[in-house]
């Protein structure tokens, strides 16, 4: 059995200095153990449970109609206005929630001010619970088993307090004082629907059955051609209502504006044009964020083809471009050179363009850089200064020089000589 909680509230109304009364029912506890206290200490003991709220009979009408085969919504719209004829309050100030349909085609409803229940409602929450299901003690009220259904009235006897079961989504809460006028009133309305018996159950006091409310009332069941079987009960009235209830009968007052999704649309309804101003703005970042992207990507491609298309004039040789940049990176690699001490041409520049400038009577005629050697073409005024050129790159720049050529013309030694790194052959 799932733990429940049965809160049964007051009927002078809700206040959280007052003492309660609740009833916690699970597997451990399936006849119920009653706890009194104030309302903080029920919200403790809430924890886990599915809590059922038993709400004074007095503020609760129960009322049938007979309407056409609709649909739930239809027929919460139409159930007011086809009850309007039985309110005293304007139907705009009640809430409606709707039963089930019985075999004669007549819809059960329980009815309630919107004032009365809201105020519950926001002392329940104010205090840290939420109710699961809210429904009229009356419809707690045990029923015995009948071999004829809807034959038997249940009428449960708590102090001053009388609830009246009639069927099980019909009946109504009494006082003590007026159950004889108003039990004889029930059965004129009736009719031919008559019971066959009348189960007593009468909480704490022993003395009703030699008061005069018991007289008459044996008196009514007597004129009636009603059997009353009284039944003096040991437990508490909250006790046996917690034993009585059943969900699949009970007719939920948390329905249409009070069920837990109209109560979250009604938490939100003042911050509904904020939302929708967040939402807006949402919807114009994300368009932005859009268009941005859709001329970021419009750039990434421009750019890929443009280093596609330098990859190809630096490289014409390749057939395959799969990624550009790599292959590009790689290329230069392999024109730089790697390993074995070998030097790029940025690197025999930096090394041997000093000493070149440096020696007077120099002129450079070309320059040519291939597999990791510098051939360079040049004038010099004799082929002392050449030698001296040589032995300069390789004490100072720690190259390795050969004079590939040279010859002497007009007081002039044109010659060619190739760097290569220290070490290389």
């Amino acid at each position: 059995m799932r733990k429940q909680l049965f809160l049964q509230l007051p009927a002078d109304g809700l206040n959280e200095a007052d003492e309660l009364c609740w009833v916690l029912r699970d597997d451990e506890r399936p006849a119920g153990s009653l706890f009194r206290g104030p309302l903080a200490e029920t919200v403790k003991q809430a924890a886990g449970a599915r809590v059922v709220v038993l709400v004074p009979g007095v503020d609760v009408l129960l009322a049938s109609v007979e309407l056409p085969g609709l649909n739930r919504q239809r027929l919460a719209r139409a159930v007011p206005f086809a009850l309007e004829e039985q309110m005293a309050s304007d139907v705009e100030e009640l809430h409606f929630a709707l039963g089930h349909r019985d075999d004669d085609g007549r819809i059960h409803n329980a009815v309630v001010a919107r004032e009365k229940i809201a105020t519950w409602l926001e002392q329940l929450r104010t205090a840290g619970l939420q109710a699961d299901v809210m429904l009229t003690e009356v419809l707690a009220v045990p029923r015995e088993a009948a071999n004829d259904a809807g034959r038997h009235w249940s009428l449960l006897i708590d102090g001053a307090r009388c609830l009246l079961r009639s069927d099980s989504q019909q009946g109504l809460a009494l006082d003590l004082d007026n159950l004889s006028v108003i039990l004889q009133a029930a059965l004129d309305e009736a009719g031919d629907g008559l019971p066959a018996s009348l189960d007593v159950k009468v909480c704490g006091d022993d003395g009703f059955t030699a008061s005069d409310h018991h007289r008459q009332l044996g008196e009514i069941c007597a004129a009636a051609g009603i059997e009353i079987v009284l039944q003096p009960q040991e437990d508490e009235g909250a006790l046996l209502l917690a034993r009585g209830f059943d969900e699949k009968v009970a007719i939920n007052l948390l329905q249409g504006d009070y069920s837990r999704r109209g109560q979250l649309e009604k938490l939100l309804r003042p911050w509904r044009p904020a939302i929708l101003l967040l939402g807006l703005w949402l919807v114009v970042q994300l368009g932005a964020m859009g268009l941005e992207y859709g001329r970021l990507s419009k750039q990434d491609t421009e750019m890929r083809a443009q280093i596609t298309a330098l990859y190809r004039e630096a490289f014409p040789q390749a057939r395959k471009v799969v990624n550009p940049r790599v292959q590009m990176e790689r290329g230069l690699a392999k024109l730089r050179g790697s390993g074995g001490g070998q030097t790029d041409l940025l690197g025999f520049i930096g090394k041997a363009g000093p000493i070149l400038k440096a020696t007077s009577g120099l002129k450079l005629r070309s320059l040519r850089y291939k597999e990791s050697r510098l051939d360079i073409d040049l004038e010099i005024s004799s082929l002392q200064t050449l030698d001296k050129l040589k032995q300069r790159l390789s004490d100072e720049a720690g190259l390795t020089v050969e004079i590939v050529s040279a010859s002497s013309r007009d007081g002039k030694v044109e010659s060619r000589i190739a760097l290569q790194s220290g070490g290389d052959v």
